[in-house]
């Protein structure tokens, strides 16, 4: 969804598995850190690593895992966030409610490999996602098999979900957060002023190749005025999401829009959310997608995806990074309810429609 922004401006094998019960997530929740080998492109060698966490219930079995997959300069931060996670972990929420989790870091961030800037891209993202959804369908992962696999991804995660599930078409479900097809052209022009090389930050400088210009991040100014609306936003949770920023690639920017090229998401079959803040400036200027009812956004959206059911939520007073705003448990409270209904994981008479 932002290209126009950034162009202005394996099969895996034996996995390793540890056992973790710190950070956001709860006692009752079974975590194990992973990495899992992968290759850039099929048809290479295995010879990078996704790091994540396997997160499941630890009072009942889950057949269903979701992966989820974090926007530009966002690590698996984003879904289990390190402040007050009872009530802005996502991976918590969804434990609880029954679903495994995988929440990983993107190639090219965090504990995951950094590649050759130029070999980030939006393909070689969604190559890697679709390796981790074989592994854990197949058992790879923690000796773990799982029935279904559905994405969730927040904007840039978006991108990379929709272009997995059509090319590979191997999941069952699609939440798609901070997405549309129509942004506010507005936005896209203060957003492309705001990129900053990593070697002014020294903490993501350590991370990448040596030399690697292709590697960057954005300035700090971005979180507050375009990733929030900030007064429903906890100033600690601004602060902290500035203090785990992490990067993106040059390769990424400018395959951006690939997942929205003609005919790509013509290919996917599966239920499809689209969860939105109401105050997001990207996707819900009134220059961008008409997002003034998930009616409006669902009927926006369901052009590009033919052969697919659209659904759409539309959070009050939310920005772009709906994880991070006060209200966030009505966000949660509707990507669960979609997903049991839209799975059958829950009896009929426990299913309710996503709420705006």
């Amino acid at each position: 969804m932002l290209h126009r922004i950034l162009r202005v401006a394996t099969a895996a094998g034996l996995l390793a598995a540890s056992p973790v019960i710190a950070g956001a997530t709860e006692p009752s929740t079974q975590c194990r850190e992973i990495s899992v080998p992968v290759s850039l492109t099929q048809g290479q060698a295995a010879q990078h690593q996704i790091w994540g966490r396997l997160c499941t219930p630890a009072d009942r079995p889950a057949d269903t895992v979701q992966v989820l997959i974090s926007g530009l300069n966002y690590s698996h931060v984003y879904w289990d966030f390190p402040f007050r996670p009872g009530h802005y972990s996502y991976v918590r929420h969804a434990n609880s409610a029954g679903y495994a989790t995988f929440d990983f870091d993107r190639i090219g961030i965090g504990r995951s490999s950094h590649p050759a800037s130029a070999d980030v891209t939006l393909e070689s993202n969604a190559n890697t996602v679709h390796q981790v959804v074989s592994a854990l369908r197949g058992g790879a992962i923690a000796g773990r098999r799982f029935g279904s696999v559905m994405l969730v991804g927040h904007s840039y995660g978006s991108e990379i979900a929709k272009l997995e599930a059509a090319v590979y078409r191997d999941v069952n479900a699609l939440v798609l957060t901070g997405s549309a097809h129509t942004i506010s052209p507005t936005t896209e022009q203060l957003l492309a002023q705001l990129g900053q090389p990593v070697d002014q930050v020294p903490r993501l400088a350590a991370e990448v190749p040596v030399g690697d210009n292709g590697y960057v991040t954005v300035q700090d100014v971005q979180r507050p005025e375009f990733m929030y609306n900030v007064t429903d936003a906890d100033p600690r949770v601004i602060a902290r999401d500035i203090a785990t920023k992490e990067t993106n690639t040059l390769g990424e920017l400018m395959t951006i829009g690939d997942a929205d090229a003609p005919g790509v998401t013509r290919q996917i079959t599966v239920p499809i959310l689209i969860a939105d803040g109401a105050d997001d400036r990207l996707a819900c200027a009134p220059d961008a997608t008409d997002c003034s009812s998930a009616a409006t956004l669902a009927a926006a959206e369901q052009p590009f995806y033919p052969h697919a059911r659209v659904d759409a939520v539309v959070i009050p007073h939310a920005g772009h990074a709906i994880n991070l705003h006060r209200n966030v448990g009505l966000a949660y409270h509707s990507i669960i309810t979609w997903t049991d209904r839209a799975l059958g994981t829950r009896a009929p008479s426990a299913q309710r429609r996503p709420r705006q």
